[in-house]
């Protein structure tokens, strides 16, 4: 078998068989430790399951230091980021991530109005979701926006 092989086993299984998942994408990382699809997915499982988010962080990190065009690594950094309260370094990240050709934009404005809302910056956090709507490319995701545009209204009215 190939780390290819390994790796869409580890993708089906997670997070549903979690067992099979990590043995699949151990066996990956045994054969490629710098697969950047492998090493973000340790990252989620870190993140998701284990809940050991500077372990998961660090495998964000190798994941783009293997493949900055991997995708959908941001994401999920992201929101490890989001957690630890990393600020300064989201923002980094966030930069970063906009020269990144093909990466979901409308996706980074919403992580910078969760960015702003966590840091009480109502105000950015709405224009940030304005941002976000104008790029939003599917309904769920436009509901989500929504949600969370209410949910920012009523914290504006309580402070």
């Amino acid at each position: 078998m190939t780390t290819n092989s390994y790796l869409v086993k580890a993708l089906d299984y997670y997070p549903y068989n979690l067992e099979e998942a990590l043995e699949s994408l151990n066996y990956a990382m045994a054969y490629e430790e710098n697969n950047p699809i492998a090493l973000c997915l340790m990252g989620r499982v870190n993140l998701e399951i284990f809940k050991d988010y500077a372990l998961a962080n660090s495998y964000f990190r190798e994941a783009l230091a293997a493949n900055v065009n991997y995708l959908e690594t941001y994401a999920y950094f992201l929101d490890c980021l989001l957690i630890q309260e990393e600020f300064d370094e989201m923002n980094k990240l966030l930069t970063f991530a906009r020269l990144r050709k093909g990466i979901d934009r409308g996706l980074l404005f919403y992580y910078e109005a969760l960015l702003f809302e966590k840091q009480l910056k109502f105000k950015k956090a709405q224009k940030a979701i304005k941002e976000a709507m104008l790029l939003a490319q599917t309904g769920s995701f436009m509901s989500d926006l929504e949600e969370m545009k209410k949910r920012i209204e009523k914290k504006i009215g309580l402070k």
